[in-house]
């Protein structure tokens, strides 16, 4: 997954490691070492039950992560940016485990819930409107 080009430019996908320890499971979902938010504009937990989706449109400056922390879901992008080497590709994942994806400016994205309820943790360079 992560040694293959994507079809979309500046698209990332990281498979997220549970760890357990002495005090229960441990999820790190973003480090400042991962260069991937340039700022900090929003964080938020997201719970999607079967079948439900969310969509986010393609945003003129925010560029997003989002966690899948628990649940089966179905990742779909669509590269909206006019000078973007990939302008008008599509991409599609099906996550069954914690993975963390960095959506870019100008990709539209959404997220559906495949089997049972899905648990995401979705973090912005901006809050919304995109422009703050």
């Amino acid at each position: 997954m992560m040694g293959d080009p994507l079809p979309i430019h500046d698209l990332y996908i990281r498979p997220l490691e549970l760890r357990e320890t002495p005090a229960g499971s441990e999820l790190t979902v973003l480090r400042f070492s991962d260069h991937l938010l340039r700022r900090f504009g929003v964080a938020e937990f997201h719970e999607l039950a079967e079948g439900e989706r969310r969509a986010s449109p393609a945003r003129p400056v925010a560029d997003e992560v989002w966690a899948l922390v628990r649940g089966e879901v179905e990742f779909d992008w669509q590269d909206r940016r006019a000078d973007s080497p990939t302008s008008g590709q599509t991409y599609q994942l099906h996550a069954e485990r914690p993975t963390v994806v960095l959506v870019p400016f100008g990709v539209a994205f959404q997220i559906r819930s495949l089997t049972g309820s899905a648990a995401l943790v979705r973090l912005a360079t901006h809050e919304e409107g995109g422009d703050s």
